[in-house]
């Protein structure tokens, strides 16, 4: 969902037990169908205890609130009433004598702004002064109005309110992982939320080990279509994926002796020929010894891709100290491969994993100790942090062999509706969960993302000064994650 730039701001409200959408939107003064696009709701009916709801909100217009005077009324009354004081009054209205204002006469009241708001069946005047913040006494002055006990369906109100400074929002990049599908797929997943990118990396191309990558000319022309159409900058992600694993083998192979060159020179021709404006390199579970392999391939096809006129990202897996004889962390010399990259996807996800014990994805704890770590070995400037988009659901104890079910956000909140649980929030890791029992008696364990772990994930961005944020990935509808990042960010574009 698309809101205007600037003009939007966001409030968290999680449901407690009795909430209905209907009494959040009117408590909010928004509508039900805004509550219900901001956080992916199908059924409006239904809602869970626990559940946090992104509430939209429209930021209150700029311009000062004026106050006419009203017979009886003295600078020191007005004053007063706004909690203000004569001079503050007098020197916004260029006043030169306070005790001589005259009835009708408009005066702007500093520090004090507005919004309308229209009167509906079964509102009063003190509901709408208790709903806003302010007093009846306060709604009747600035209204006019003659008996505050007498409002009518459809008529228009001043609303008052403090006029508090709006933080600017912080420049950041994004990027978004996404599939090589046809054209139109690509445009539908992307024509809602391309506003709110950078980059869009499409996963994957892999190596072949023999000096090449794996792809078919012209198949990844749809996608990088698509995604340029729409303002977006086109990846091609290359992997030493082997179509069941990442191979350490295969990525061995890629980067040794004349091999690697010729990797090189591969690489470079497909991102060129394909359309891509940049590559980005995404070998995992590599050998920890060919940590400077890896390096030293890395800086090849940092030149040879810059001479092409490609940028040059890769995914790094997350870390807070350098153990280079750790397995599929050992490899990434932070420090050392930092002067050939433009910029780093660093992983920050994936601590609970489809095949692991149930646990947060990305524990804000953990992702903060990681990038601690990260912005000593390397600029904060080249870094976007990872920020997964799905959760999972375990079976506990899982079967032998068996791998969580990957859910959306919104479908996680739809089971636990469907198995009548409230939903827990973690305050260390930020993150929700909840446990039920399915209909064969199984207990499952369910981690996933919601608003509050999302604003704790993007506000690291702006604590570290890092370049933005990497989400993984596209495919998955998270409506509250975008409300989020436009909230505190503006998206960076790139031609």
């Amino acid at each position: 969902m698309q809101f205007p730039a600037g003009v939007m701001r966001m409030v968290i409200h999680v449901v407690a037990s009795g909430d209905t959408l209907y009494a959040i939107a009117r408590r909010y003064g928004v509508s039900m169908e805004s509550i219900a696009a901001a956080n992916g709701i199908s059924d409006p009916s239904v809602l869970v205890v626990g559940q946090a709801l992104a509430i939209p909100q429209a930021r209150p217009p700029s311009a000062p609130l004026s106050y006419t005077v009203r017979p009886g009324d003295t600078l020191y009354v007005i004053a007063s009433l706004f909690l203000s004081t004569v001079r503050a009054v007098a020197e916004a209205n260029v006043i030169a004598n306070p005790n001589l204002i005259y009835v009708g006469q408009q005066l702007v009241i500093p520090g004090w702004t507005y919004q309308l708001y229209t009167v509906t069946a079964g509102d009063t005047l003190l509901g709408l002064a208790t709903r806003f913040s302010v007093t009846v006494q306060l709604l009747t002055a600035v209204n006019r109005l003659v008996d505050p006990n007498l409002i009518t369906v459809g008529q228009s109100l001043i609303i008052p309110a403090r006029s508090a400074p709006v933080a600017p929002r912080v420049p950041a990049e994004t990027n978004g992982y996404i599939f090589p599908l046809s054209e139109s797929s690509t445009r539908r997943i992307l024509s809602g939320i391309s506003h709110d990118l950078t980059y869009a990396s499409v996963f994957s191309f892999p190596v072949d080990g023999r000096g090449g990558v794996v792809y078919t000319p012209g198949a990844a022309g749809p996608s990088v279509s698509a995604v340029r159409s729409l303002g977006v900058v086109p990846l091609a992600v290359v992997s030493n994926f082997d179509g069941s694993n990442f191979s350490p083998d295969l990525a061995r192979d890629a980067m040794s002796g004349t091999m690697g060159a010729a990797t090189v020179a591969s690489i470079v021709e497909f991102a060129v020929s394909e359309g891509f404006q940049g590559v980005n390199v995404d070998f995992e579970n590599m050998f920890p010894e060919d940590r400077q392999l890896y390096t030293a391939f890395i800086a090849g096809l940092s030149r040879a891709a810059h001479a092409r006129g490609l940028t040059l990202s890769n995914a790094m897996a997350p870390k807070w100290a350098d153990w280079p004889n750790l397995p599929w962390v050992g490899t990434f010399d932070y420090a050392a491969l930092a002067p050939h990259l433009d910029f780093t996807m660093l992983m920050t996800y994936e601590w609970g994993w489809s095949g692991g014990p149930p646990m947060a994805i990305a524990p804000v704890n953990l992702v903060r100790r990681v990038l601690e770590y990260a912005v000593s070995t390397m600029p904060p400037s080249k870094i976007l942090m990872g920020i997964p988009l799905y959760g999972y659901d375990w079976t506990v104890p899982a079967p032998e062999g068996a791998f969580a079910r990957t859910v959306t956000p919104p479908q996680a909140v739809e089971v636990a509706a469907r198995h009548g649980v409230n939903i827990d929030f973690d305050r260390i890791a930020q993150a929700p969960w909840f446990r039920y029992a399915d209909e064969a008696g199984a207990q499952h364990e369910v981690w996933f993302e919601d608003v509050r772990s999302s604003v704790a994930a993007h506000a690291l961005i702006e604590t570290f000064r890092l370049r933005g944020s990497s989400y993984w990935n596209l495919l998955y509808d998270y409506p509250q994650n975008w409300l989020t990042l436009e909230d505190h960010y503006v998206v960076q574009k790139r031609s």
